[in-house]
């Protein structure tokens, strides 16, 4: 059964072999510090978003959910300290050929919480509020013990590096070495670490991904072992079923964590097709209700978060030229134009969104090498290949788990041609390779949901399971090391 502890689940015959605690500890023991080593490498507000997300979580931290209008412009009465120390910083982000200097630490440390007020305009009061706990709680902690807007800042970000990790780990450890040796080189990806690292709410969206994974793979393995009759379980058909027909304790985490996630992020409202996996070929009725009953239950607390908490003041001011339903006309009136756009997107973008992906931290992306790329490429494709090929697969319940993945990863690309793009444009604008993340994690376990008790992929299966731990170790401190020197380079000029 799952609890929320550093126990293994007790999964069937076959299901394993998993990463012992002491190297899961030792893993994420490292990641964390890592992570913190990044954090002093990284100077404030020099990741996606980060000034609208950090004037949020101080929002938040004052009882502020949503945003006050003033003449027609979202934003909060914030410390003009807020604003000047944010202006400092995002010049460093406009001018990628800036580097840090000790003017700018300098001058944000005078920056103080009992400065005059200054009205901030930011847009992302109607973002849902559960994804910045962390940062809030952080700035929260700061102001307690610090009157300097920077302690909050580095604290906001620690709290939410500390929250990434928890919950990665617990999610970690519950997946067998053949899928957690994948999701531990998705953690890895310089992309992910840098949302860690920062305090954009996709960092919490990220964990709570691997989180629905781990639950998913949990769900389906205890569903199928409960299928599976027990050599004395004679005379208990009747008693086996009812237990069979409880939701499992799994089933419920991963509920609460897709929930949170579609949300935040409304496209992964679809991955809820996934989430009763494990019913789908034993009991189609039972699939359908529990489907139903997420897809409706998560349509009501978005339209109720909208509607009394975040209101219309939270919505983004629609770009000049954008016509969300004009627009929706033309696309299914025009198929030809669909394919043109597609086409004229992943030519113009395909190798931006792969390079966003794996290291895409906005002005950080031509810093990293290309044989930085190529390797990590030929890493995650080796990882993916042997996750794949060490499990036998039910055909059925793969198709239907890759058509819902496909549904949201097309959801996603259609959204923001529908309200961030111009009207007619051959070119999809606002879309981004790390908005695609939180599907890799359901992707890995959707491929490889049941063991095998050969491996089919002798050369590289029988070297990942030997040497999986050093394996993962090494990458941490490669990655790391690329990230360092890629930081270093950019902002403290070496």
């Amino acid at each position: 059964m799952g609890h929320l502890d550093d126990r293994a689940p007790i999964l069937g015959p076959g299901d394993g072999p998993f990463f012992s605690k002491n190297f899961v500890r030792l893993f994420f023991a490292v990641y964390l510090v890592l992570g913190l080593v990044l954090i002093a490498l990284t100077p404030p507000f020099q990741s996606p978003d980060a000034f609208g997300h950090f004037d949020r979580a101080v929002g938040l931290s004052q009882g502020k959910i949503d945003n006050t209008i003033v003449r027609g412009v979202p934003g909060e009465p914030f410390t003009v300290g807020l604003f000047e120390m944010e202006t400092v910083f995002s010049q460093m982000s406009e001018a990628p050929t800036t580097t840090a200097t000790k003017f700018e630490y300098t001058y944000s440390w005078q920056r103080t919480w009992n400065m005059p007020l200054y009205f901030t305009n930011f847009v992302y009061g109607g973002n849902y509020p559960f994804l910045y706990v962390p940062q809030t709680f952080g700035v929260i902690v700061g102001r307690i013990i610090s009157n300097h807007l920077l302690v909050g800042y580095y604290l906001a970000v620690i709290f939410n590096l500390l929250a990434f990790v928890g919950l990665t780990k617990w999610a970690f450890a519950r997946l067998p070495q053949r899928i957690a040796l994948s999701i531990g080189i998705f953690l890895l990806l310089p992309m992910v670490n840098s949302l860690a690292i920062s305090v954009n709410p996709d960092c919490l969206l990220l964990a709570l991904s691997v989180v629905f994974a781990a639950a998913l793979y949990c769900n389906y393995c205890e569903s199928r072992d409960r299928e599976t009759p027990h050599p004395f379980a004679l005379g208990r058909t009747s008693q086996s079923r009812q237990r069979f027909a409880r939701t499992s304790p799994y089933y419920q985490i991963g509920f609460a964590s897709l929930l949170f996630m579609a949300v935040e992020k409304p496209p992964l409202l679809l991955l809820g097709l996934l989430l009763p996996l494990a019913d789908l070929h034993s009991n189609l009725r039972r699939y359908v209700r529990r489907t139903l009953v997420f897809m409706f239950s998560t349509g009501a607390v978005y339209e109720l978060w909208v509607t009394f908490g975040a209101g219309p003041k939270g919505k983004s001011v629609a770009l000049a030229g954008v016509a969300p339903m004009r627009q929706l006309k033309l696309v299914l009136t025009n198929p030809h134009l669909d394919v043109t756009v597609l086409v004229q997107s992943g030519r113009t973008y395909g190798l931006l969104y792969w390079k966003e992906f794996v290291a895409g931290i906005g002005w950080l992306d031509t810093w990293f090498p290309s044989w930085f790329y190529i390797l990590t490429t030929i890493v995650l494709a080796l990882a993916f290949s042997n996750s794949v090929l060490a499990g036998s697969r039910d055909t059925f319940r793969t198709l239907w788990s890759l058509f819902a993945i496909a549904l949201v990863a097309g959801a996603l690309v259609v959204a923001f041609y529908l309200v961030d793009t111009s009207y007619a444009s051959t070119l999809i604008t606002g879309l981004q390779g790390r908005y695609f993340l939180p599907l890799v994690p359901v992707l890995l376990v959707v491929l490889s949901p049941e063991p095998t008790r050969s491996m089919r992929f002798r050369p590289i299966g029988a070297v990942v399971e030997e040497y999986a731990s050093f394996a993962l170790i090494g990458l941490q401190l490669w990655i790391f090391t690329s990230f360092a020197l890629t930081l270093l380079r950019r902002y403290w000029g070496w």
